[in-house]
C-alpha cells in the first residue's frame, strides 16, 4: 500500500508549534481576572497556562514582567481598534463619538481585568509606571494628531488644535471617568457624552 511519502505528499506528522508565551500571557488573564494581580501567584500562572517555571522564566523576568507584557499586547489592540474607528470617516463629532465609544468598548469588554490594570499597574514598579506614562502618551498623540488630520484635510469643521500636554490630560481624565463609573456600579454610557463634550469644547475652543 502507498504511503504519503511514496505518493510525493510528505506525512505531517508533527504539531502545530506551541506559543508558550502566549499561553502564559492567557494564564496571568485569567489568574488577575479571578483574584488581582495583588494575590496571583507563579503557581496560578504556570498552571492555568499547563507549563512549567522554567518555561515561564524563559519569557519572563517574574510576575510583574510578565503582567505589563499582558497590558502592553491589550494596549496595543486597543489603539488599533481606536484608530480604525476614527478612520471609518463622517464628522468630527460623528468620529470622536467613535474614538470615545471604541475606547470605553475595550473596558466594558474585560471589566475585571481593566480595572486590574489600571488600579495594581503601580505594583509593577518602575515597569508599571513608565507603561502607564507610555500608554497615557500614546493617548494624548493619537487625540493631537486625529484632531491635526481633521484640521487639514476638513476645515470646514472650524477644529482647533488641542496640544499634546493638554490632550495627555484629557485621556486621563476619561480613565478616571471611567474607573469612578465603575466603581459605583454605573454604565460607561453616561461616561461617554462627558467625554465627548470635553473633547469637543477642548477642540472648539477659539484661538487666543
Amino acid at each position: 500500500m502507498p504511503t504519503p511519502t511514496d505518493t510525493g505528499q510528505a506525512a505531517d506528522t508533527s504539531a502545530a508549534p506551541v506559543d508558550h508565551r502566549a499561553r502564559l500571557l492567557a494564564g496571568m488573564a485569567v489568574s488577575v481576572r479571578a483574584k488581582g494581580f495583588r494575590q496571583t501567584t507563579l503557581a496560578d500562572v504556570v498552571r492555568e497556562a499547563k507549563v512549567s517555571r522554567r518555561t515561564f522564566y524563559e519569557h519572563f523576568a517574574d510576575l510583574a514582567d510578565c503582567f505589563v507584557a499582558l497590558l502592553e499586547s491589550h494596549a496595543a489592540r486597543n489603539i488599533a481598534q481606536i484608530a480604525t474607528s476614527v478612520a471609518a470617516g463622517g464628522t468630527a463629532d460623528e468620529r470622536l463619538d467613535r474614538a470615545v465609544g471604541a475606547y470605553l468598548d475595550t473596558l466594558e469588554s474585560d471589566p475585571l481585568l481593566m480595572r486590574a490594570f489600571l488600579r495594581e499597574l503601580h505594583l509593577a514598579g518602575d515597569r508599571g509606571r513608565r507603561l502607564v506614562s507610555t500608554l497615557n502618551a500614546r493617548a494624548g498623540e493619537m487625540i493631537h494628531q486625529q484632531v491635526e488630520e481633521l484640521r487639514t484635510h476638513e476645515p470646514e469643521f472650524g477644529l482647533t488644535s488641542i496640544p499634546v500636554p493638554m490632550a495627555r490630560m484629557i485621556a486621563a481624565g476619561i480613565v478616571q471617568m471611567a474607573l469612578l463609573a465603575q466603581d459605583e456600579g454605573r454604565p460607561l454610557d453616561e461616561v461617554r457624552g462627558t467625554a465627548i463634550g470635553l473633547l469637543r469644547r477642548a477642540a472648539q475652543a477659539p484661538d487666543g
